[in-house]
């Protein structure tokens, strides 16, 4: 397979999106997890439109705007699962002046 400079940007600009659905779950920020959400379907549909030829409405751009928001709620999910076990880690260290 060869990675073309068209999909090597693809995949960069969708690795940094889940990245920040990913920090928006760490730091539990509900609203701007929504934001990066609102973004990445935009970029979506922009992309289906534009560099594809896709209308918005049939049923295959409707099937990856679908599969864009269970990416962005995994993601949200992962580092939301990821930030609770690191705030709880953190609140039982136990400290050398306690022992």
């Amino acid at each position: 397979m060869t990675v073309t400079p068209t999909l090597l940007a693809l995949l960069t600009v969708f690795a940094l999106w889940m990245v920040a659905c990913i920090w928006t779950g760490f730091r539990a920020r509900i609203w701007l997890f929504f934001a990066v959400l609102a973004i990445g379907l935009a970029l979506n549909a922009t992309w289906m439109v534009l560099g594809l030829d896709a209308r918005v409405l049939e049923p295959h751009a409707l099937l990856a705007q679908v599969s864009v928001i269970l990416y962005a709620v995994g993601g949200f999910g992962a580092g939301w699962l990821a930030g609770r076990m690191a705030r709880r880690w953190r609140e039982s260290r136990v400290d050398k002046d306690d022992a």
